[in-house]
C-alpha cells in the first residue's frame, strides 16, 4: 500500500473501514472470492458502502482505492498476487450490488512449485546426453 493510502486509514473517519476490511472473519472470504476469480472487495462491500456514504464526497474514490489497497495488503501477505490476462493486463471485475464500488482486482495464488521434478528430468537427460554422445551424434548426421 502506497503512503497515501496508508495515511488515509490514520484518519479518524477511515477507522470503521479499516476495522471491516481486516477483520478476521473477512480473510477466508477474500481467499474463496478470488479463488472464484470474483473481485476479493465484493466480500465486504455490503459492510463498507454504508460508511463510504457517510465519509465527504470528495475523498470516497480515493477511500474505494484504499480499501482496495488494504486488501491487496492482506492477500498479498498471505501468498496471493493480482491475477493478470494472456496480456499481462490486471484481472479486474465487476462488483455486484454495489452503489460506489464498481470493480475490483482479481487475485490467484501462484501456481505450485514442481517439487523439483523438472530438475531430477534435466539430470536424466544431461546424463542421457554424456552417456550416448556418440551416438547422438551419428544419429544427427
Amino acid at each position: 500500500m502506497n503512503a497515501s493510502h496508508a495515511a488515509f486509514f490514520e484518519r479518524p473517519e477511515a477507522r470503521p473501514l479499516k476495522d471491516v476490511l481486516t477483520s478476521p472473519e473477512m480473510l477466508p472470504k477474500y481467499e474463496l472470492l478470488s479463488r472464484l476469480e470474483i473481485p476479493a472487495v465484493q466480500a465486504a462491500v455490503w459492510e463498507i458502502e454504508p460508511i463510504i456514504e457517510k465519509l465527504d464526497s470528495g475523498i470516497r474514490n480515493h477511500a474505494i482505492q484504499s480499501a482496495g489497497a488494504l486488501i491487496g495488503d492482506l492477500l498479498t501477505a498471505r501468498g496471493f498476487r493480482i491475477a493478470r490476462d494472456a496480456r499481462g493486463e490486471k484481472r479486474r471485475g465487476r462488483v455486484r450490488k454495489a452503489r460506489f464500488v464498481k470493480s475490483g482486482t482479481i487475485w490467484e495464488l501462484p501456481a505450485e512449485r514442481d517439487s523439483g521434478h523438472r530438475d531430477k528430468v534435466a539430470k536424466i537427460m544431461e546424463d542421457i546426453m554424456v552417456r550416448y554422445r556418440s551416438t547422438l551424434t551419428e544419429l544427427a548426421k
